[in-house]
């Protein structure tokens, strides 16, 4: 597989594990921490080196590459309809977002805020740093004319903590979407370059 391949579907992973782990916590009200520190650490890296310092250890999106592989196949089963709206519809709000230059400054001036949190907390997973990835969301991504609507269990969406993890996830998604995009992907590859990056995403799987 070639660099860019790879880069793709290791953002394109993301992407889809973003929308697996938002369809979990949105039904069952938690998630496995490492993955939502993973998540966190991501966003908080504002200027990575490379795709392998984002998406270091392939066992950590695991779920996502799975997700993934499963939506690229021929009949697309085996994916559950949530969390492939989901998935499309992050990468449809980043496109949107990308157009929108105020609030691209509104969120870059909300990570580096997040970031100066964290290096004070020195906890990714702290309420605080939460609550201010959350808040990047809501000030960003949530003021399109595009919503993405999160369903499932009232109890655990109406919890503010349940809410915070969302929304951070969402913003990772959004992050991996940035990433796929900068790598050069594009919408209309899930039609015209289909069979090359469901041989990537299993070659990915592979290494996990």
């Amino acid at each position: 597989m070639s660099l860019n391949d790879k880069n793709q579907v290791l953002a394109l992973s993301g992407v889809f594990q973003s929308a697996y782990l938002v369809d979990k916590l949105a039904k069952e009200g938690r998630v496995d921490k490492n993955l939502l520190e993973h998540s966190v650490k991501t966003i908080l890296n504002l200027n990575p080196a490379t795709y392998d310092e984002l998406f270091p250890d392939y066992q950590i999106f695991e779920a996502g590459t799975e997700r993934l592989v499963n939506a690229l196949s021929k009949n697309g089963q085996g994916i559950n309809k949530e969390v492939l709206q989901y998935a499309m519809s992050i990468i449809t709000v980043q496109g949107k977002l990308a157009k929108r230059k105020d609030l691209m400054t509104e969120l870059a001036t909300g990570l580096d805020r997040a970031v100066d949190q964290q290096a004070y907390f020195n906890d990714y997973l702290h309420e605080s740093i939460l609550g201010s990835t959350a808040n990047c969301y809501q000030t960003s991504v949530s003021k399109l004319n595009f919503r993405i609507r999160v369903t499932g269990n009232p109890m655990h969406l109406q919890d503010p903590k349940v809410a915070d993890q969302v929304r951070t996830l969402l913003l990772y998604g959004v992050r991996c979407a940035i990433l796929w995009r900068h790598a050069g992907g594009r919408r209309w590859h899930f039609l015209t370059s289909r069979s090359r990056l469901h041989r990537a995403a299993q070659g990915l799987s592979q290494l996990a």
